[in-house]
């Protein structure tokens, strides 16, 4: 109860109300915010007041501040979008009664239809069925008030039906394959996920060409020992073919079928792939495209994109590579009975096959290598490595370049003599600068002449013709006398001839498979394969795998690099130099003393044993450090 002593105020009393929310509004139901006196207080000074903003039936009252009040501050919420002074506002906004306050509901879509990124199919989502009226919640008063809308659900604009969608579809050029049941099932069963309601068809890619191949590319050394147990019957499985065989045949290529999206433009497919087969002379290549053979031998295949087919020749030698047999050069694969001797040569543009050891020599074979006996302090290189270190790949490269500049060389020459008006023969130019400039060709030529009187082959007389141009480089005279351009050039395209033939022999599934090895350098772009005893102070490179057959093939003072991975049985000794294993992937050990493991770029020391461990590049990371780092 009030006491008599002090009478309320009527400031007091009407925030007594207002905090009561007792009456306050017309017969109308409607008050004018803005028609409030200002409130005195008992000293008759206005009382300090903040604005307010109340809503009401649709209407946004605004009452101003009194006696340095606050103004209201009024802000929308989506989708109401509200303009004060016909400027939109988008976040809080002081407001006075004077301002010309408006609003709408901005109308959401009903439903959207999208395309796949590869245009292969359109999706309706439905977002509501129906549209209805909008109208503004009421609030306040009070001086922050959000500006919200709602449904007014029993007043409907718009209802969804099968042709706003169709409509919609053609709007947007949809036009392939359209799924109206699909369409007014979602409209009557509404999921709100999105359906497909248009699908075109996807191209169907052709097939690539390819070749079935009909024999083991491989040759199997099945007589070597492992683990001490011997099979004496074991030899050398050479894959071989009879005259008739059926070697390879190729599968043409197939053509994909075109497509369609759901605009209905046409897809077409990814363009298959031909494969282009070149036939020698032992083989026949039929209209079907089988592949023949035309006489017994190793079949081969060499090649990149164009694949050649070929029944390799054989040269054995029943007994030792040495003095009395020479170097050993021939375009096709070579069987050595006996040893290699010291500072001996193979060459072979095929596989090699020797039934003893190799001694201080050089191996190199565009296909595989196979050594029965020991290699000790020789190089042996196959399959790439074959061709990169063999002698008429190398001579031929070199003298390449060198008579491309030589041509170069004369051409300016000749240019400044007729500027002067001296002739003078292109034969004289060009022993000019053999002579003075390019003093390295007429080594390289006689190289030359000396691997191709030593080719063993009865396609020799195929060189002859290299080695009978050749010789005039060597005969001043006769060279002054009768060379010309057009004579260097042909010289030129012999020579580029027979340095890419030696490239086309690379073969794609070669090998380098030992017993042991002490003091070698092996390479190969194929896998390296170590038999029985292992390695000793050697270096071995492998484009592949690097793998050690028995439980007791050692490694000893090596280093071995694979591209891929690395199985290594025992690592190290007690004493000696250490080893370094590498490998692009794994490499896995039976029993390691010490050495050096790298994974990639990660890399570990090994101070001490360790056995049936597995090195990856996780393994690595979690207590080593990149290998560029430790370099450094």
């Amino acid at each position: 109860m009030l006491s008599l002593n002090k009478q309320i105020s009527e400031a007091e009393l009407k925030r007594l109300i207002h905090q009561l929310d007792i009456g306050g509004e017309d017969a109308d139901g409607e008050e004018d915010a803005s028609a409030a006196p200002g409130e005195r207080d008992e000293n008759g000074q206005l009382v300090k007041q903040d604005g307010s903003i109340r809503i009401r039936n649709q209407q946004i009252h605004v009452q101003d501040p009194i006696a340095g009040g606050e103004y209201a501050v009024i802000y929308p919420m989506s989708p109401v979008r509200l303009f004060v002074n016909e400027q939109e506002v988008v976040w809080e906004a002081p407001v006075r009664a004077s301002d010309r306050i408006s609003w709408k509901v901005e109308e959401q879509p009903l439903f959207e239809i999208t395309i796949s990124e590869d245009k292969l199919l359109a999706h309706l989502r439905l977002f509501a069925t129906e549209r209805y009226a909008s109208r503004l919640v009421d609030a306040g008063p009070d001086r922050r008030v959000i500006v919200r809308a709602e449904d007014d659900e029993s007043i409907v604009l718009k209802t969804v039906q099968l042709a706003d969608v169709v409509a919609k579809l053609e709007e947007m050029s949809i036009k392939s394959r359209i799924e109206f049941a699909a369409i007014q099932r979602e409209l009557l069963e509404p999921t709100y996920e999105p359906i497909v309601v248009a699908s075109g068809k996807a191209p169907a890619d052709g097939e690539d060409a390819r070749l079935e191949i009909y024999f083991d590319q491989q040759v199997r050394s099945e007589f070597f020992e492992v683990d001490g147990a011997i099979d004496f019957r074991n030899h050398l499985r050479i894959p071989t073919v009879q005259k008739g065989d059926l070697m390879a045949r190729k599968i043409p290529m197939v053509d994909g079928t075109a497509g369609y999206d759901v605009l209905g433009n046409v897809t077409l497919p990814k363009p298959p792939k031909d494969l282009f087969i070149l036939a020698k002379p032992n083989v026949e290549l039929t209209a079907d495209g089988r592949v023949i053979a035309r006489k017994q031998g190793r079949p081969r295949i060499t090649g990149g994109k164009i694949k050649t087919l070929d029944v390799s020749t054989s040269y054995v030698v029943s007994g030792n590579v040495d003095i009395s047999t020479g170097n050993i050069v021939f375009s096709g694969d070579v069987i050595v009975c006996g040893d290699v001797t010291d500072n001996m040569i193979v060459e072979s543009l095929g596989n090699v096959y020797v039934y003893g050891h190799v001694f201080n020599s050089t191996i190199t074979a565009t296909g595989s290598i196979n050594v029965r006996g020991n290699v000790i302090s020789s190089r042996l290189y196959s399959g790439y490595f074959g061709v990169l270190f063999n002698r008429l790949y190398h001579t031929s490269k070199q003298l390449c370049d060198s008579i491309e500049k030589l041509l170069a060389a004369s051409k300016l020459l000749e240019e400044a003599l007729e500027a002067k008006r001296q002739p003078v023969r292109f034969g004289q130019i060009v022993q000019l600068l053999l002579e003075t400039k390019m003093r390295d060709i007429l080594p390289a030529i006689k190289e030359l002449q000396f691997v191709i009187s030593n080719i063993r082959n009865i396609r020799q007389t195929e060189y002859e013709k290299l080695k009978e141009i050749s010789e005039m480089f060597t005969k001043p005279t006769k060279l002054i006398e009768s060379a010309t351009r057009e004579f260097v050039q042909g010289f030129l395209a012999l020579l580029q001839d027979t340095h890419g033939e030696v490239a086309r022999m690379q073969e794609e599934q070669v090998e380098i498979s030992i017993n042991q090895c002490q003091g070698g350098e092996l390479k190969s772009n194929g896998d390296i394969v170590i038999h029985r005893d292992g390695v000793l102070l050697c270096e071995l490179f492998s484009a592949r795998n690097i793998v050690f057959l028995s439980e007791q093939g050692i490694c000893r003072g090596s280093r071995l690099d694979a591209g891929d991975s690395i199985r290594a049985s025992i690592v190290g000794g007690q004493t000696g130099a250490i080893s370094v294993l590498k490998a692009r992937r794994k490499v896995q050990i039976r029993k390691m003393y010490s050495g050096r493991i790298c994974v990639g770029k990660y890399c570990k020391d090994v101070f001490e044993p360790i056995e049936q461990t597995i090195f990856d590049v996780q393994a690595l990371k979690r207590y080593s450090e990149p290998d560029d780092k430790r370099a450094t």
